[in-house]
């Protein structure tokens, strides 16, 4: 008796584990990539330049593969016929929610439904309040910031920094400041308690063996109470900042920064959401803030370090984009908007930094709401797609020397002529992302500043000698390896 129960349960157990691993019929002719190596990649910190090398053989024939990951068998794509297809059929290809995705988890607790994982009528309303706040941009934000990263580098002329940390620093503090009006201070104390608790937290969310293995999230071993602690601090000061900007509308305070443009994005939300067509609760804003802390955080401090050590790199790119700088902007540290369009030779070199160094890689999964057909190919409903934003940034089916960096490629009558879809950095179509001009001018704040008082050069002994090691963050945003660059003041 004892040996059929046994035998019962290992059957049962056998049956669910192969509706997980068994391929849908519609998918068995879709080539596989490589579960193995992608996980390997993930636990040896590899970046989206290896995972590339496994899957570049059948995404560059293809355009499409599968890959088994995290209980279920996802579609990867490169092809632009099927990405142009997602980008424009937004309630054919939905996004999927975080706490669909992953219920009852960290991530779904702190991030939860936002402006960036939403859908329908409810993305719209989160867009909607969203998307006035990053009309106009705290210029004096990015310049303030920028003179403050000078004088830290300052103490350390000609030596080695890693400029990895440094950049994580210089845009935590941006973003607190414009975001919600808190100043991190992260630059000068990088470890005061909002900025060591941020960074557990966002750690915790991004640990990799829970995206590979879900289910361990819920076993006594892998608790997590400690870490959602951390996430009530953050969420303690988010709720307080909302509240105290909430109060400061029922003052006419608030309208009167609205109406002369000092208002910080917080108070911009706050003050769209009172519209009755666009309400939005504290929760929900607070999902907003955490969401707009990450997209903004990592992705432009890893698109400064990656263009600061191809400037490193290559001191003629460095050479033409400091005469421009200097040029265009005379006696000015950092440039205006209107001198900012004028820097046509670093917008370019900027450009072909985040094409060949994409800091998201990949975009938020999309499910098929319903039966979709591609090719010979049938997706059934809730099939999951990935987008692989590097994939087609080094493509050869799309870019002549892919692996080459060529800031030519981005002269106006070259970018016209080319399909918008191959160049993905923040996106395609209506969910385009709303951070994108906010970080074009961090970033080139930041650059004007730095090279107009600084060479910028690569210790010989770097481990980024040969190539630019990256490294993993989470499933879409792109990391790096320690990076150490030496900022030598300019005599001339």
């Amino acid at each position: 008796m004892l040996f059929t129960i046994i035998l019962v349960f290992i059957s049962f157990i056998a049956y669910k584990v192969y509706q997980k691993v068994r391929v849908p019929e519609g998918l068995k002719n879709v080539p596989t990539l490589s579960f193995v190596s992608l996980v390997l990649a993930i636990f040896s910190d590899k970046g989206p330049d290896n995972r590339w090398e496994f899957m570049r053989k059948i995404l560059e024939k293809e355009g499409i593969g599968k890959i088994w990951f995290s209980g279920e068998w996802f579609i990867v794509t490169t092809d632009l016929e099927l990405t142009k297809d997602v980008f424009s059929k937004t309630d054919l290809y939905p996004k999927t929610s975080l706490e669909e995705s992953y219920p009852g988890s960290l991530t779904a607790y702190y991030y939860g439904t936002n402006v960036v994982i939403s859908n329908g009528d409810v993305w719209k309303r989160h867009r909607n309040v969203a998307n006035p706040a990053f009309k106009s941009l705290p210029m004096h934000v990015f310049n303030e910031t920028a003179v403050k990263l000078l004088k830290v580098i300052e103490k350390v002329d000609n030596e080695p920094i890693e400029v990895k940390d440094l950049m994580h620093r210089l845009t935590l503090d941006v973003l607190g400041r414009a975001v919600f009006g808190f100043d991190f201070n992260n630059l000068e104390d990088p470890t005061n308690i909002y900025v060591t608790t941020y960074q557990e937290v966002t750690a915790e969310c991004d640990k990799p063996i829970y995206f590979i293995m879900p289910f361990i999230e819920y076993l006594p071993y892998f608790d997590r109470t400690e870490a959602r602690k951390k996430i009530a601090k953050i969420n303690e000061l988010y709720n307080g900042l909302i509240e105290e900007k909430r109060k400061s509308m029922e003052t006419e305070e608030l309208s009167k920064k609205i109406n002369n443009n000092t208002a910080d994005l917080l108070e911009c939300m706050i003050y769209a959401s009172k519209d009755p067509k666009n309400p939005m609760s504290n929760e929900e804003i607070r999902y907003n803030l955490a969401i707009f802390m990450l997209a903004g955080h990592d992705t432009t401090a890893t698109a400064l370090s990656t263009i600061l050590y191809v400037l490193a790199t290559r001191k003629d790119v460095q050479r033409k984009v400091r005469d421009e700088i200097l040029r265009v902007l005379g006696d000015d540290l950092t440039p205006t908007i209107d001198q900012q369009r004028e820097l046509k030779y670093l917008n370019m070199v900027i450009k072909e930094n985040l094409r060949i160094y994409p800091p998201v890689h990949q975009l938020p999964r999309r499910e098929s709401s319903e039966t979709i057909k591609f090719r010979n190919h049938v997706f059934l409903p809730k099939t999951p797609i990935l987008i692989n934003i590097y994939g087609i940034h080094h493509s050869s089916k799309y870019w002549k020397d892919p692996e080459e960096f060529i800031p030519e490629r981005f002269e106006i009558e070259n970018d016209e002529k080319r399909d918008q879809n191959i160049w993905l950095t923040f996106g395609g179509g209506s969910r385009i992302c709303l951070g994108n001009n906010f970080s074009l001018i961090e970033q080139r704040v930041t650059l004007c500043a730095l090279l107009r008082k600084y060479e910028v050069s690569l210790p010989a002994d770097s481990i980024h000698k040969d190539k630019l090691h990256l490294g993993h963050i989470n499933g879409t945003i792109t990391g790096l390896q320690p990076l150490h660059l030496i900022f030598k003041k300019r005599t001339e």
